[in-house]
């Protein structure tokens, strides 16, 4: 993540300072990273702010629930790193945004942060490919919204990033902070969802809705097009029309009599997954986890039974 003393600017002189903001700065960059490159819509990440922790104690330094209250209240700039520097400061003019002022208390000091390089899907290459933040906006002085200055202070960023290797597909996104969380409150792209290999290229919509729904923790819904998979991927494997109308037991009955007995023992059952993934669904139950579980589960069920079909035509 982003090291930047430059952007440091006016510290309190103390022993903390400029370390304390140094590693601030770094678990933002951690924190933006994760949220931009993993998260869905609304997802919220939480600064996590351990080095600052195991730095202040191998100083003999007591003051981590001070300092973490502190930046919970300082506003934040984000910096644009790889932009010139006269783009910076007319962002800055732009927003309404300098170094603070002398005597400013330390829990008013603005600090800047660099903006992490990410690693994204680029539409224009086709690929994966590092992206580097182009524009950083925020609506600090701008309206009587923003900042709202307290013990968790209140930001709105829109940031935009562009591939560094065509220079041609942008993405932007809006982040809204509150204290030490970060929520991803808006993004012009979604991000790519990959559905595994083995499901068949006819049903992977339906497993990358499923994934899409989870990353953005709506996970009833991850479970209802995971279930709505199961249903599929049976149904056209005993070449029983999808329309047909059929309870869930009987279904996983008749698949799992199409099985070799020796598929039935010992690897993850389609018609019991597909059970819980309708209890979950019902009752609203489950977490992230229990999906991810079930989708591990129906990958290794799907990569065992291409492995035994495979042996046993060639056998």
């Amino acid at each position: 993540m982003p090291r930047t003393p430059d952007l440091v600017g006016t510290h309190v002189g103390r022993p903390e300072s400029p370390e304390a903001e140094l590693l601030v700065q770094e678990a933002i960059g951690r924190a933006l990273s994760l949220l931009l490159t993993k998260k869905g819509l609304y997802q919220k990440v939480e600064l996590d702010l351990e080095y600052l922790h195991n730095h202040l104690n191998a100083q003999k330094l007591n003051s981590f629930e001070a300092l973490t209250a502190e930046f919970s209240k300082r506003p934040w700039v984000p910096v644009s790193l790889d932009v010139a520097k006269e783009n910076r400061q007319r962002a800055e003019f732009f927003c309404g945004v300098g170094d603070s002022p002398l005597g400013t208390p330390s829990d008013g000091l603005k600090l800047a942060f660099g903006l992490p390089p990410l690693k994204l899907y680029c539409d224009h290459c086709k690929d994966e490919h590092s992206f580097s933040s182009v524009t950083a906006m925020w609506w600090d002085g701008l309206t009587d919204a923003y900042p709202k200055i307290g013990l968790k202070t209140q930001q709105l960023f829109c940031l935009t990033y562009q591939c560094v290797n065509c220079k041609q597909c942008h993405t932007t996104a809006l982040i809204n902070r509150e204290g030490l969380r970060l929520t991803l409150a808006g993004r012009s792209k979604r991000l790519p969802i990959d559905a595994p290999k083995v499901i068949p290229k006819e049903l992977q919509p339906i497993i990358r809705d499923a994934k899409s729904a989870a990353s953005e923790n709506d996970i009833p819904a991850a479970f209802y097009h995971a279930r709505t998979f199961l249903e599929h991927y049976m149904k056209i494997c005993l070449k029983l029309p999808l329309s047909l109308r059929i309870t869930g037991d009987d279904l996983g009955a008749r698949y799992n009599a199409s099985l070799d007995n020796r598929m039935t023992s010992g690897m993850p059952s389609l018609p019991a997954l597909y059970a819980s993934s309708s209890e979950n669904m019902h009752s609203r139950t489950g977490s992230e986890d229990d999906f991810a579980k079930l989708l591990e589960a129906i990958e290794g069920h799907l990569n065992a039974k291409e492995l035994f079909l495979r042996y046993r035509t060639e056998t």
